[in-house]
């Protein structure tokens, strides 16, 4: 059985914390591995379509409450450089502000691992700072135009440097032929440990340019998975017509017997 938590939405710093609560996070972060905050900074735009500051700021706040891990935020952007990223929206102070270090994953050391159970990415260039990681996904819910949704599965998109997989924006080779494939084959390398969603204020029929959508809520769960279904579903699309999330289910997660804690 997967938990998911469905937190309706006071404020960043309380509702995250019910959220993590809920699922019992506090006695699984580890205290002897790095945690990598991940949130989906994929261009400078303002929140939905990045992932809101608070929204970070209160699982840091977590984390530092219930663990002694050394904690940083990462990101590889898909437009721009990723540096820039971080300044524009606030995240350089944020990290700041906590002490904890930025990771560029497109420009950090990399090495080159294969799976044969891939789809399509037979090989794969990971950062290293990200293998023994523990990475904490934190995405905005939003509709996306290549996959459906983009929420905890998709935001991991953001690991692969920029400068392997890069066309038309940073990530575009990922796109092609299949991003639910990418999907699917990235998280093979490195799935979410644990997920928190910004379903606040969700992004309607564009992941870049859609129609913010009030839904006032915070979801978190261990298994990236089932968030995405309960997060896809809240977004009006059936899970099980999603590609990405048949390709996952059962081995990166599972969409069955799901039990959503609301409060």
């Amino acid at each position: 059985m997967s938990i998911v938590a469905k937190i309706k939405f006071t404020d960043y710093v309380s509702s995250v914390a019910k959220a993590l609560d809920t699922i019992g996070a506090a006695g699984r972060l580890p205290d002897d591995k790095l945690i990598i905050i991940k949130p989906n900074l994929t261009l400078a735009d303002a929140p939905p379509v990045t992932t809101n500051l608070g929204a970070a700021r209160a699982v840091l706040e977590y984390c530092r409450a219930h663990t002694s891990a050394e904690l940083a935020i990462g990101e590889g952007c898909g437009s721009g450089t990723t540096d820039e990223v971080f300044q524009a929206t606030g995240y350089a102070d944020l990290a700041g502000e906590y002490d904890v270090r930025l990771i560029d994953f497109n420009t950090a050391e990399s090495v080159k691992l294969s799976n044969p159970n891939a789809l399509q990415l037979k090989e794969f260039h990971l950062p290293v700072v990200v293998q023994d990681a523990f990475v904490i996904s934190l995405p905005v819910l939003k509709d996306h135009c290549f996959t459906v949704t983009t929420i905890a599965l998709k935001n991991m998109f953001g690991l692969a440097p920029g400068r392997y997989y890069q066309g038309c924006w940073n990530k575009s080779q990922l796109h092609s032929p299949s991003t639910h494939k990418s999907v699917f084959d990235v998280c093979l390398y490195k799935a979410p440990d644990l997920s928190v969603v910004d379903a606040t204020v969700a992004l309607t029929g564009m992941h870049l340019s859609g129609t913010p959508k009030n839904l006032g809520l915070i979801l978190a769960s261990f298994d990236p998975v089932a968030v995405d279904a309960v997060g896809s579903e809240l977004l009006g699309h059936d899970p099980a017509a999603i590609e990405y999330l048949q390709l996952a289910d059962g081995s990166l997660g599972s969409m069955d017997d799901i039990q959503l804690i609301e409060a």
